[in-house]
């Protein structure tokens, strides 16, 4: 037995030595340090001091936000420090009652007896009526028997009914002034509890606390990190666009607007704004087997802005599958994301399958650049406070100065409008995020755009606004119409008319359109020979051209107007079989045609 005891005491001492146990547990805030801000979260990491001896220690992180992600919480020691678990827990606490809350109580108390005696009024009113009726049906059954005897004693019965009609008189009046009392003694009543719940609504709030366990083998103090991710905070870009009188550069101001509303506010914090999806789950995808089985064919040939309608839609899909997987903790939850990745993928690999080579080819020049943005971070060049409030907050991201070449555009069979675009080469070092811009030009506000997503290198094109000393306009010139054999042939001659009313030449634009057939058997068209030729810019003869998109790069001489103008001629024939007349196509394909619409102005806007 005593043996036992010494090797019990032995172990004590050797363990006491380098280990000493528990004390009790610290309650600490610590300082936010950093923030990276997603689109709609962000990754907050706070500093925590640990000033404890040399041994196991129990740290509370006290005061969360309220839009902590539970899941997300860890911890990172430094030298020395260790830390062996983490955990979250919340727990109500109430405040102290205030002055102004004792007070409320004592009124309330007050009105509460005033109503009380309000209503015990209305019921003495109501058994003197009760009583009056008693008296009413013992005096006229006596009143009458008298009246037949020939005793009846008219000024005592007078007397009876006047005293009892007053009383009823008297019971009306006191019965409405206590209603009217009592109502605007419940209103007060009303008006107070009301005060009362506003003041008292926090009275009882919600402690949120991370619970570090540490193994501290050093003493003195040291920090540790505690990060987290929270919800109701994001960014968006924002830009102005600043041109001078020359028109040779554009100053952009690129700047973040912030959403900020964790309920913690990070006050002198480094602060990084990123694109990127913040990933709870450790575990990549996993891909499966693509199987492909025999069927029977319907239908025809699919277009090719359908085939990327499909296409695009299918990666749409898995990339919400993919984010999602991403932020799953569970593992089942995690392996059904994963399979519907995977069925995404399936599907956008079996219309690369269907597809015919020219719907392959815009799948490559048209799709593969669009489907997924580049995950970006923008490090703040100084620390920041940004705090927890509704309205929304700028910072500065970048101010950037970029060479541009200005030129003007004219459609004039959509209106007679020109208008001012420049295009510019983004020579910055990170890349610009779609996002809306304010645009100036010679220090005046032009109006507001939008631009897609410019990685470094990219060229894209920004408006300035209509230039109102310049106007265009179509005009069809010449008409024709014969049939040949089987077939209908139409002419046409249209002019477009450039007027210059500046002391400058001004380079212009044009653009117009001739009809393109749905399907290339039905109807043929046949451009003529043109005194201005069509532009040779390469980016436009491979996009814009085989859609029978016309451009024209024309130089306008100044002073250009009236019998003056500048005139671009041009002409074209159509051919089909006489028994049919040309119409526009419709149904499902007006949706196809708008997207294919969309994706050649997006194509225009950056290259």
């Amino acid at each position: 037995m005593k043996r036992g005891m010494l090797w019990l005491v032995t172990l004590v001492v050797l363990l006491g030595g380098s280990w000493s146990f528990a004390a009790e547990a610290q309650m600490v805030t610590g300082k936010v340090d950093a923030v990276t801000l997603y689109r709609g979260q962000a990754l907050v990491t706070r500093v925590v001091p640990v000033d404890a001896p040399a041994g196991l220690v129990e740290l509370v992180v006290t005061d969360l936000p309220m839009a902590l992600v539970p899941e997300s919480l860890f911890a990172e020691g430094v030298a020395g420090v260790e830390v062996r678990s983490v955990r979250y827990r919340s727990r109500a606490v109430s405040e102290e009652p205030r002055e102004a809350i004792r007070k409320l109580d004592a009124e309330i108390e007050k009105l509460d007896e005033q109503i009380a005696r309000v209503q015990r009024m209305q019921q003495l009113i109501a058994k003197r009526e009760t009583y009056l009726d008693k008296l009413e049906q013992f005096v006229a059954p006596t009143a009458t028997v008298e009246m037949s005897k020939g005793v009846l004693d008219a000024a005592q019965v007078e007397k009876l009914s006047t005293w009892a009609f007053d009383v009823r008189q008297k019971n009306v009046d006191e019965s409405l002034k206590l209603a009217n009392e009592g109502r605007d003694l419940e209103k007060q009543l009303s008006l107070l509890k009301r005060s009362r719940a506003q003041l008292t609504a926090g009275s009882e709030k919600t402690i949120r606390e991370a619970v570090l366990f540490l193994e501290k083998r050093l003493p003195g103090q040291v920090n540790v990190k505690l990060s987290y991710l929270v919800g109701g905070a994001g960014w968006s870009p924002a830009y102005n666009f600043r041109a001078g009188a020359d028109q040779r550069v554009v100053a952009i101001e690129y700047n973040a607007i912030i959403r900020q509303m964790s309920g913690e506010d990070w006050n002198d914090a480094s602060v990084v704004l990123s694109t990127a999806t913040p990933a709870l789950s450790s575990m990549g995808p996993g891909l499966a087997p693509f199987r492909v089985a025999l069927g029977q064919r319907t239908g025809g040939a699919q277009t090719d802005s359908s085939v990327v309608s499909q296409y695009k839609s299918s990666q749409m899909r898995l990339n919400v599958a993919r984010e999602q997987q991403q932020r799953a903790q569970e593992f089942t939850a995690n392996r059904e994301l994963n399979w519907k990745m995977n069925v995404a993928g399936n599907e956008a690999q079996i219309l690369e399958l269907q597809a015919d080579v020219d719907a392959l080819r815009v799948l490559r020049t048209e799709v593969a650049a669009d489907l997924q943005g580049p995950s970006i971070s923008y490090a703040l060049p100084a620390r920041a406070s940004i705090a927890s409030r509704a309205d929304q907050q700028m910072v500065r991201i970048a101010n950037l100065r970029l060479d541009a070449t200005f030129y003007h555009v004219a459609t004039p069979v959509l209106t007679g409008y020109v208008y001012r675009e420049a295009e510019l080469k983004n020579t910055a070092e990170t890349a610009l995020l779609a996002g809306p811009v304010s645009v100036y030009l010679d220090g005046r506000f032009m109006g507001r755009a939008e631009i897609p997503t410019v990685a470094t290198g990219q060229t894209f094109v920004i408006g300035f606004g209509a230039d109102p000393q310049l106007k265009a306009a179509r005009e069809i010139a010449d008409k024709t119409e014969r049939v040949q054999g089987g077939n209908r042939e139409l002419s046409f001659r249209y002019r477009l008319v450039l007027e210059n009313y500046k002391n400058a030449p001004v380079k212009v634009r044009v653009f117009d359109r001739i009809p393109v057939a749905d399907r290339d058997a039905d109807v043929r068209v046949t451009l003529g020979e043109m005194k201005d030729k069509i532009s040779t810019d390469e980016l436009y003869l491979r996009v814009d051209r085989p859609k029978g998109i016309l451009r024209w790069e024309v130089d306008v001489p100044p002073g250009a107007a009236g019998a003056r103008a500048r005139i671009v001629e041009y002409d074209y024939k159509l051919a089909f079989d006489r028994n049919f007349s040309l119409q526009m196509p419709g149904g499902t394909r007006e949706r196809e045609l708008q997207k294919e619409f969309e994706d050649l102005q997006m194509r225009r806007m950056m290259h």
